[in-house]
């Protein structure tokens, strides 16, 4: 099976993980080496924890000589001058191969709708960029009311009701995605597959705040077809990140 996370951090958090975690791009490869996953969508704790700006650049640099690993890149308001203009964000993404963008709206303190990143959205929409974001779904769904064709993973997201705030949306928006990171509901995979189809779930482990292996298991022990497993193993984001135009 082709594995491809959707959904990885390293770097040392302001709160380390208990479970353990990466403090390197050559810690998390051999996390992923163990479990069997091929490549991974990475974010930097520095992002989260400390400044959007030096973590989109130290993610950049450690991991520019390991192709499988991928950076994403956190947003911030324009407004500020944080990150330059829209412009200037684009060109920094397309030289550096960005091809995913992760929102911390609360961490960061913004609000993410038209009035603050109206122009990024926009051109994220455009280009089929995909917002990796958490399950707040009172603003997710005001989002995609704004944005109804924007490219959304939402990551994080738990087994307990999450259901009657997710399938809504995915019933309605096409570019709406979830990971499968804490997804630990009893025939929750079958459930979405056998409604949706299986291309709206993307294989993320949450690692470090998760264990790897844990949503590895939930997929590939679940009961759908082969094809469906390829599909959100890796298959389905290889697709969203094959459709995404830097240009």
């Amino acid at each position: 099976m082709d594995w491809f996370d959707c959904n990885v951090g390293y770097g040392i958090a302001r709160v380390p993980p208990a479970g353990g975690f990466a403090a390197t791009p050559e810690e998390l490869l051999e996390e992923l080496g163990f479990c069997g996953v091929a490549e991974a969508l990475v974010t930097h704790a520095a992002i989260r924890d400390e400044s959007a700006q030096a973590g989109n650049h130290l993610v950049a640099e450690e991991t520019s000589a390991h192709p499988r690993l991928h950076p994403i890149w956190a947003i911030l308001p324009p407004q500020a001058g944080e990150l330059g203009s829209v412009g200037d964000f684009l060109s920094d993404m397309r030289q550096h191969g960005v091809k995913a963008l992760i929102a911390y709206p609360d961490e960061h303190r913004y609000l993410l709708n038209s009035l603050t990143l109206g122009p990024l959205l926009e051109e994220m929409t455009a280009r089929r960029t995909p917002l990796i974001v958490g399950p707040k779904w009172a603003a997710l769904t005001a989002l995609l009311a704004e944005f109804p064709n924007l490219v959304v993973i939402v990551v994080g997201h738990g087994s307990w009701g999450e259901d009657r705030y997710y399938r809504p949306l995915m019933e309605r928006y096409p570019g709406f995605h979830v990971d499968t990171a804490n997804y630990a509901l009893d025939g929750g995979v079958k459930a979405a597959v056998d409604r949706y189809g299986p291309e709206r779930l993307l294989y993320g482990s949450g690692f470090p705040e998760l264990q790897m292996g844990g949503s590895l298991l939930m997929v590939a022990q679940a009961d759908v077809s082969e094809e469906a497993k390829a599909a959100i193993a890796g298959g389905n984001l290889r697709r969203l990140l094959a459709e995404v135009k830097l240009s």
